[in-house]
C-alpha cells in the first residue's frame, strides 16, 4: 500500500536472470543442436550446389573438348592447304574422307574455294564428304540453288578472316541433318581463296542431354549464342524455342534473366521455377568454351533439399526438448516480472491519458524494476513542470505572432505605396536603409492622357475613375518587364523611373516600354469602342544623370517622404512629353543617341521647352526594329 515500508530486494535482476538461466543448462544442448543444423544444412545445401555445378561444369567441358578436336582438323587443314596447294577435285575428296575417317565426332567435311577460284569458266569448287548409313560418302555443293558463297558458315569466316562455329541449322543442301560448322578461312597474301569445315551432327546430342543422371526429376539442356534450345527436355523446343521465347510466354522474368546470363558466358547457380513446371529447381550453367553455348543442369529442389530435409528431421526432436525447457525458465521468470511490469503500464497508460498526477506504487525498490518505477514517477513530475511552462510559453509566442501578423498587414498594406526602388534600397540593409539621394543615370518617362479634363467634364467621377485605372493598369506588366519604377501619379499621368547599371539598357528599356503602352492603349480603345471615346497618351523620353533618393518635408504634424528623381533631366523629360499632343513618343537627344540603331526615329528639330534656356533636339520614336 502507499504508506507501507517495501523491504527492497536482496538481488538485482540481472543476478535473478542469472540464477534461471543457470537452472536452464540442460537447453545448452538443443542450442548446440540448432547451431549444429543450421551449419549441417548451410554446408550440404552449399555441397549440393557444388554438385550441380561441378556436373554443369564437367558436361560443358566435354562437350568443348569434343568440339575443339573437331575444330583443329580443318583449321589444321586450311594451314596446310595454304601452304601446299588445293589439288584437284579427287585429291581434295580423298583428303577430306581421310580426316572424316579419323575423327568419329566429324560428321563431314567440305573444301569450299572462292567463285572463279579454280578457273575463270567454274564459279564454284565445293568437294564434301560426309557420313551415311551406308558409310562416307561424296558430293559436291556446287549446286547454284544451294548457292553456297552465301550461306553463313562460309560467308561469315570469309568476311572476317578468321575461324568461327556457325550457329546450329537443319543444313538442306549437304548432310541433311541438324548441324553446326566450323569453319577456318584459307588467306594467301591477304587474300580469301575459301574455306575448310567440319560438321558436327547434334541430333545425338539431345539424347545424351536427356540420359544425364540428374536425379529422378532433373535434365539438362543446351543453348546456343543466341539462347535457342539445341538440347532440351522437350523435343519440341529444339531449334523452335529460345529461353527468351519462353519467357515471354509465360511472363517469366527470372528466365529472361538466366538466359542473359547463360548466352553472355556466365557460371553460376541459380533457385528459380522449372522450365517445364511451376515447382521450384536449382539449375546450375557453365559456358562451352570456343562455340559461344551454354550447357544448364536443372536439378528439382526436393531432391537437392532432401539431405537437408532428413538431417532437419533428426534435430527438431532434440530441439523440441530444449524449447521445452526454455520455455519452463522463462514462464517463471515472466510470473516474478509481471506484477510490477502492469503497474508500470497502467501508470504510463494514465499518463498517456492526460492525468499528470500519475504515480506508480506498490513497486518493491532495489532493482532495475523498482529503479524504473522510481525514474517513472521523477518523469511523471518533471512532465507536469515542463506541460505548464510550455502552456505558459504557448501564450506568449500566441501574442508574438498577433502582433507580428499586424506588422505583416502592415507591411503589405504600405508595400503597395513604396516604389519599388525603395524597396530594393531597404531589401539591401534593412536595418538602416539609405534612402538619401544619389546622383544617377536614369531615364525618365512621362504620361498622360491627351483631352483628360475635356473628358472628366463630360463622363462620370466613378466612370472616369475606371477608364484611367483601366488604361494605366494595362501597362503595368509592361513597365515591370523593363524593369521601370511608377514613381508619381497625378491624375491623368505617370511619371516611370528606368535605371540599370548599363545606361543604354535602361534608355532601351524607357523606349520600348513607350511602345508597348502605345499599344496597349490601341487594344484598350478597341475593347472600350462604343462606351468611352478612344483615348490618346502622349509620352515624353530624356536620360541622364538625376538626383534618385528621398525628399523629406516636415512641419508641425509631422514628417513626409517622398522618393523621386529630380534635375534637369527630369523637367527635360515633362516638357518633351508636353510637347506630344496626338499620341506620340518623344525622346530627347542623349536618349536617341543610346537607343539610335535599334528604334526607328525621326528628327522634328530643336524645340523650345518651357523654363528650359537652350533648344532641345527632339527626336519622335516611330517603332523598333525587328532586330534589334
Amino acid at each position: 500500500m502507499k504508506g507501507d515500508v517495501l523491504r527492497p530486494r536482496w538481488l538485482k535482476l540481472r543476478a535473478r536472470f542469472v540464477i534461471f538461466v543457470l537452472s536452464g543448462v540442460a537447453v545448452v544442448a538443443a542450442a548446440m543442436a540448432v547451431l549444429s543444423h543450421q551449419e549441417a544444412s548451410e554446408a550440404l545445401l552449399d555441397a549440393s550446389q557444388e554438385h550441380l555445378l561441378s556436373l554443369a561444369n564437367s558436361q560443358a567441358a566435354e562437350l568443348g573438348r569434343r568440339l575443339a578436336l573437331v575444330a583443329s582438323t580443318p583449321k589444321n587443314l586450311a594451314d596446310t592447304l595454304e601452304t601446299v596447294g588445293i589439288g584437284n577435285a579427287q585429291t581434295v575428296t580423298e583428303v577430306l574422307s581421310e580426316h572424316v575417317a579419323s575423327n568419329p565426332h566429324i560428321f563431314g567435311m567440305a573444301l569450299a574455294l572462292a567463285p572463279y577460284t579454280v578457273s575463270p569458266g567454274q564459279r564454284f569448287f565445293a568437294p564434301y564428304v560426309y557420313r551415311s548409313p551406308s558409310g562416307l560418302k561424296a558430293t559436291d555443293l556446287d549446286d547454284p540453288a544451294y548457292d553456297y558463297p552465301t550461306q553463313n558458315w562460309y560467308l561469315i569466316p570469309s568476311l572476317l578472316g578468321r575461324p568461327i562455329w556457325s550457329e546450329p541449322y537443319y543444313d538442306k543442301g549437304g548432310g541433311w541433318v541438324l548441324m553446326t560448322t566450323y569453319s577456318a578461312p584459307m588467306i594467301k597474301k591477304g587474300i580469301v581463296l575459301g574455306v575448310t569445315t567440319a560438321d558436327v551432327e547434334l541430333s545425338h546430342l539431345g539424347k545424351e542431354v536427356r540420359t544425364l543422371d540428374v536425379g529422378y526429376g532433373g535434365y539438362g539442356f543446351v543453348l546456343t549464342q543466341q539462347g535457342t534450345f539445341l538440347a532440351s527436355p522437350n523435343k519440341k523446343w529444339v531449334m523452335r524455342q529460345s529461353i527468351f521465347s519462353l519467357a515471354e510466354q509465360y511472363n517469366r522474368p527470372d528466365l529472361r534473366l538466366l538466359g542473359k546470363r547463360m548466352v553472355r558466358g556466365g557460371r553460376g547457380v541459380v533457385r528459380i521455377k522449372g522450365l517445364t513446371s511451376d515447382e521450384p529447381v536449382w539449375i546450375a550453367y557453365a559456358p562451352v568454351r570456343g562455340v559461344g553455348w551454354s550447357f544448364g543442369v536443372v536439378a528439382e529442389e526436393d531432391e537437392v533439399l532432401a539431405p537437408v530435409l532428413a538431417l532437419t528431421e533428426h534435430q527438431l526432436y532434440f530441439a523440441l526438448g530444449g524449447l521445452l525447457v526454455i520455455a519452463a525458465v522463462v514462464l517463471l521468470m515472466v510470473v516474478g516480472l509481471t506484477k510490477p511490469v502492469k503497474l508500470l503500464t497502467a501508470g504510463a497508460k494514465r499518463l498517456a491519458s492526460g492525468d499528470l498526477e500519475a504515480q506508480v506504487d506498490g513497486v518493491r525498490p532495489g532493482d532495475e524494476v523498482g529503479e524504473l518505477a522510481q525514474s517513472f514517477n521523477t518523469m511523471a513530475s518533471d512532465l507536469k513542470a515542463h506541460v505548464n511552462e510550455l502552456q505558459r510559453k504557448k501564450e506568449e509566442l500566441e501574442a508574438s505572432l498577433h502582433r507580428i501578423e499586424l506588422l505583416e498587414n502592415i507591411e503589405s498594406t504600405l508595400s503597395k505605396f513604396v516604389p519599388e526602388s525603395v524597396k530594393a534600397r531597404i531589401d539591401e540593409a534593412p536595418e538602416a536603409p539609405d534612402l538619401e539621394k544619389r546622383e544617377t543615370d536614369v531615364s525618365v518617362l512621362f504620361l498622360d492622357v491627351a483631352g483628360y479634363t475635356k473628358m472628366s467634364e463630360q463622363v462620370a467621377t466613378d466612370e472616369m475613375n475606371f477608364l484611367i485605372e483601366r488604361y494605366f493598369s494595362s501597362f503595368l506588366d509592361d513597365i515591370y518587364k523593363n524593369k521601370g519604377d511608377i514613381n508619381e501619379t497625378a491624375g491623368d499621368g505617370l511619371m516611370i523611373i528606368f535605371q540599370d547599371e548599363d545606361p543604354v539598357v535602361h534608355a532601351v528599356n524607357a523606349v520600348r516600354t513607350g511602345l508597348a503602352i502605345d499599344k496597349k492603349v490601341a487594344q484598350v480603345n478597341r475593347q472600350e469602342a462604343g462606351r468611352f471615346q478612344a483615348v490618346t497618351i502622349n509620352i515624353g523620353v530624356n536620360s541622364g544623370m538625376a538626383l534618385v533618393g528621398s525628399s523629406r518635408f516636415e512641419g508641425l504634424a509631422g514628417t513626409r517622404w517622398t522618393f523621386t528623381a529630380s534635375g534637369p533631366v527630369t523637367n527635360v523629360a515633362a516638357r518633351i512629353g508636353a510637347l506630344a499632343t496626338k499620341g506620340e513618343i518623344y525622346v530627347g537627344e542623349e536618349t536617341a543617341r543610346r537607343v539610335r540603331g535599334r528604334f526607328e526615329l525621326k528628327d522634328i528639330g530643336p524645340q523650345t521647352l518651357k523654363n528650359v534656356k537652350e533648344p532641345v533636339l527632339v527626336y519622335q520614336v516611330l517603332a523598333e526594329y525587328a532586330d534589334a
